[in-house]
């Protein structure tokens, strides 16, 4: 009857402690779950930012490739001359500027500021070009996702007359690392005077190269 007893009290704490165990695994168990969700998406982040950094240097990469094998090319680049001679800047660079709009629709550019300055003094085409031409620096705010930019970089670098990337600079957006933040300065020229459509080359040894 003693041994029968004491088994039946062995049972009963043994009981006990498995509805202790049962009681406090139901309160982890939530906890437990939402520690496991937030490890996974650290490690998500982690995945997307370390994708998003090598696209960044596969770009960047491919800014400074561009920019060497273009050299040359850009000497030989045409510089927009307007049609009615273009004297003042506002008329100079409407072709131009509607191109630039147009390529960054075509490529899903959204613009958030832009803001313009005409013939900067420490541009090379207006230190050295005696008169003979005008310049439009602008610097612009953009977002875009990786393809999408380097789409409109692409167009950029393809297009007809010379334009002069001043700066690039690319951050990931924070709550998106798959969306870029860009700041972008670019100067567009054109050419004073009555010329032919087709426009001039840029002068041997000063044109600035595209990145």
């Amino acid at each position: 009857m003693k041994n029968l007893a004491k088994f039946k009290d062995c049972f009963l704490y043994l009981t006990f402690i498995i509805l202790i165990f049962v009681a406090l695994f139901k309160q982890i168990q939530p906890r437990f779950i939402s520690l496991i969700d937030l490890f996974n998406q650290i490690k998500t982040q982690n995945e997307v930012k370390a994708s998003m950094d090598q696209q960044l240097m596969t770009a960047a990469a491919k800014v400074a490739q561009k920019k060497k094998l273009r050299m040359g090319n850009d000497m030989v680049k045409k510089i927009y001359t307007p049609l009615e001679g273009g004297t003042d800047t506002d008329s100079a660079f409407a072709v131009l500027l509607d191109d630039i709009i147009e390529i960054a629709r075509k490529n899903h550019i959204k613009t958030h500021s832009i803001q313009s300055s005409d013939n900067p003094p420490e541009d090379i085409f207006i230190q050295k070009g005696e008169g003979k031409y005008n310049a439009q620096r602008l610097t612009l705010k953009v977002v875009s996702d990786y393809t999408d930019f380097e789409g409109f970089l692409r167009d950029l670098f393809s297009y007809n007359y010379l334009i002069n990337i001043n700066e690039l600079e690319i951050y990931p957006y924070e709550k998106n690392k798959r969306i870029l933040l860009i700041n972008l300065a670019i100067t567009l020229y054109s050419a004073k005077g009555n010329a032919s459509p087709e426009g001039k080359p840029a002068p041997e040894g000063e044109a600035p190269p595209n990145p």
